[in-house]
C-alpha cells in the first residue's frame, strides 16, 4: 500500500479514536430548539451534582452535549439527563436523569458507570417506537482495555438494564426500516495475533434486545456507520482492512429478512473500473463468513465513504489509478476516489471521481474523461507539489488542462507576480499544512493554461470543449466565490 496512503490512514485512526473532553458547562449545551432555556437547564441541574463535579461529553454521540432533553418512557414529557464526573474519580462517570414534577425538576435516578469516560451516548427508540433508550457506551482509557456498552430503558421513574457488551466500534441506525435502531458492534479482538474480526447486529426480539445477524470478517472493521444507502432504504457501511489485500468495503442491507452484503462484484465489473461508469452488482452475499467469497467490492487503501452530492446518501468509495504517462515508472502510482451510489436493487450509479491526495481536493470533470492523463514533474524532489492534469489527444502533443501546485509563500510570491504581469489564470485554492515531512506549510493554486496549445482542427475544438474557467475551478474544489476570495485574501494578508 502507498507509503503517503498508510500515513494518511493512521491520521484518520487518530482522530477517529478522538479523546473523552471534560469542559467547562457554558460550552456543553444544547438540546434543539432551546437556544434561549440552556441557562435554565444549567441552572435546574446543579442542584443534584456534587460539588467540584465537572461535566463530560461522549467522544460520540448523537447530540454532542452534556445536558440534553428526551421523552424516555415515551409519556409525552421529557426528562433532563446530565453526564458528568465527580472530583478525585478518574474511573467513574455518572449520567443523572431528571424529571418534572408539579412544574419542578426532581431527581429520578443515577447511572455510574465504570470508565475513564463516556465513549458514546445516545437516546434511540429500539424495542418500541413510542418510546427511547439510553445507549451508554464506557471507555476503560487504557490499551487492552475493551469499551463497554450498556443499554437502559426508564420507566416508573427508574432506569433498567437492558443489554450489556463489550466493544470496539458502534453503529446505531434503522436498518431494518421498521421505524425502531439497531446496533451495529464490532466485538473487542480475542487476542493480538487475531487478525480476525466480527460485526454483530443487535436489535428488538422477543421483547428484549438480542442478536439479529453476525458476519465474521478475515481482517479489521474501519469506518463503520449506519447511514441512508439508497434514495428508500437504510446500509450499514464498513470497510474491512483485509491481511491478504489491501481490503474491501461492505454495505449490508436487509434482505428478506435476512442481512446482505450487497456490494458482490464480480472480478469482470470490477474491472471496469476505469470507464467510470454505472456498474452491475452480483447476486447480494448472505454468507456469515464474508471471506467465503471473492465477488467483493475491492479497495486498494481505505478511502472514506461520503455524501459528496449533498443529496443525504452516502456514496461508495472505489479508489481507481489515474490515468498517467507511459514512461511513468519510478513515479508515485496517483490515485482518484470514484463514489458511487446505491440504486436500492443490483445497480451502483457512478456520480463523480475526486482528486484527493497528497493535500490537494479537486473533482475531476466528467467531460475530461477519457481524455486526460495526470503528469508529474520528471526530475523534481518535491513530487507531491506539483500535479498537471494534460489533454491526451489522438494525435500531436499533450496539451495542459490545469496544474495543481503547492507552493511556500515566498515561492507563491514570486510566481504570482508573474502570473499577474502575464494576466495568467489562477485560483488560489487555500493554505495547507505540511503534507511531506519536514516541509513548512504551503498554498495551494489551481493554474489555468494560456489559450494557445498549439493544437489544429478538431483537436483545437476539443480541447477548448475542455478548458475549464475560474468559476468551474471555484465549484470543482468544492468552495464557493466567497471562499475562493477569502483564501486569496488570506494568502495576500499572509
Amino acid at each position: 500500500m502507498n507509503a503517503l496512503k498508510i500515513a494518511g490512514l493512521l491520521l484518520l485512526l487518530m482522530i477517529a479514536a478522538g479523546c473523552g473532553r471534560i469542559a467547562s458547562p457554558g460550552d456543553l449545551l444544547h438540546a434543539p430548539n432551546l437556544a434561549n432555556e440552556e441557562q435554565s437547564l444549567y441552572r435546574a441541574v446543579q442542584p443534584f451534582l456534587p460539588a467540584g463535579y465537572q461535566l463530560t461529553t461522549p467522544d460520540q454521540s448523537d447530540q454532542g452535549s452534556a445536558i440534553r432533553l428526551a421523552d424516555l418512557d415515551g409519556d409525552g414529557e421529557q426528562e433532563l439527563i446530565v453526564s458528568y464526573k465527580k472530583p478525585d474519580t478518574d474511573y467513574e462517570v455518572n449520567v443523572l436523569i431528571l424529571n418534572k414534577k408539579d412544574g419542578v425538576w426532581k431527581k429520578a435516578d443515577q447511572i455510574t458507570g465504570s470508565g475513564m469516560n463516556l465513549d458514546y451516548l445516545a437516546i434511540k427508540p429500539l424495542t418500541d417506537a413510542s418510546s427511547h433508550e439510553l445507549l451508554l457506551g464506557y471507555d476503560g482509557g487504557g490499551s487492552g482495555l475493551p469499551k463497554e456498552l450498556f443499554v437502559y430503558s426508564f420507566s416508573g421513574g427508574k432506569a433498567q438494564s437492558l443489554f450489556h457488551q463489550s466493544y470496539e466500534q458502534i453503529a446505531v441506525g434503522d436498518l431494518l426500516g421498521n421505524g425502531l435502531d439497531q446496533i451495529a458492534l464490532v466485538p473487542p479482538a480475542v487476542g493480538t495475533e487475531d487478525t480476525h474480526s466480527e460485526i454483530t447486529l443487535i436489535g428488538a426480539k422477543n421483547g428484549g434486545l438480542a442478536a439479529l445477524a453476525e458476519r465474521r470478517t478475515d481482517g479489521a472493521v474501519a469506518n463503520m456507520r449506519i447511514e441512508r444507502a439508497s434514495a428508500d432504504r437504510s446500509g450499514l457501511f464498513a470497510q474491512i482492512l483485509s491481511t491478504t489485500r489491501s481490503g474491501y468495503a461492505v454495505l449490508f442491507a436487509w434482505e428478506g429478512g435476512r442481512l446482505a452484503n450487497v456490494l458482490s462484484l464480480t472480478q469482470s465489473d470490477y474491472g471496469k473500473r476505469a470507464s467510470r461508469q454505472n456498474l452491475k452488482l452480483g447476486r447480494p452475499d448472505y454468507s456469515r463468513d464474508l471471506g467465503a467469497t471473492e465477488q467483493k467490492w475491492w479497495i486498494d487503501y481505505p478511502a472514506q465513504n461520503r455524501d459528496v452530492d449533498g443529496d443525504g446518501i452516502l456514496e461508495v468509495a472505489l479508489p481507481n489509478p489515474l490515468p498517467s504517462a507511459e514512461d511513468s515508472s519510478g513515479t508515485p502510482q496517483l490515485w482518484s476516489e470514484s463514489y458511487y451510489r446505491w440504486d436500492g436493487g443490483r445497480g451502483m450509479t457512478f456520480v463523480e471521481d475526486r482528486f484527493w491526495q497528497w493535500g490537494f481536493d479537486l473533482r475531476i470533470p466528467d467531460r475530461w474523461l477519457g481524455l486526460y492523463r495526470i503528469d508529474l514533474p520528471a526530475g523534481s524532489e518535491n513530487a507531491a507539489g506539483e500535479v498537471r492534469f494534460m489533454y491526451v489527444p489522438e494525435n500531436g502533443k499533450p496539451a495542459p488542462l490545469l496544474t495543481l501546485r503547492q507552493l511556500l509563500p515566498e515561492e507563491w510570491e514570486r510566481l504570482k507576480t508573474v502570473l499577474d504581469s502575464s494576466e495568467s489564470d489562477y485560483v488560489v485554492l487555500g493554505g495547507t499544512g505540511s503534507v511531506m515531512p519536514g516541509r513548512s506549510p504551503e498554498i495551494t493554486v489551481a493554474l489555468l493554461p494560456a489559450e494557445n496549445a498549439g493544437l489544429t482542427g478538431e483537436e483545437a475544438d476539443k480541447y477548448e470543449e475542455l478548458r475549464l474557467t475560474k468559476a468551474e475551478v471555484v465549484e470543482l474544489a468544492g468552495l464557493d466565490t466567497d471562499e475562493a476570495e477569502e483564501a486569496d485574501s488570506n494568502v495576500e494578508e499572509h
